[in-house]
């Protein structure tokens, strides 16, 4: 389990596979905001291991994802 889902677990009580879900969903709007050739260093950032547009895949696990992922989040929602 990813970071990520780690920290919907313990911030917002989910179910881990209730986490796992809306992992997913977050990561594949974010991923649908970004231009293609940032996709891989952003899921390599992330620690999701999400397919990039080119069929490239990246597992790296990284820290402070939280404040990444809400920092995302925050600039994604003022681009609006």
């Amino acid at each position: 389990m990813s970071a990520i889902a780690d920290l919907l677990q313990q911030k917002a009580g989910l179910s881990p596979d209730k986490a796992q879900e809306v992992e997913q969903v977050v990561v594949q709007h974010i991923m649908s905001r970004v231009p293609p050739e940032f996709q891989g260093m952003l899921s390599s950032v992330l620690g999701t291991g999400c397919s990039t547009a080119e069929g490239e895949s990246a597992a790296a696990e990284s820290g402070g994802l939280g404040s990444l992922l809400g920092a995302a989040t925050s600039f994604l929602g003022s681009k609006g």
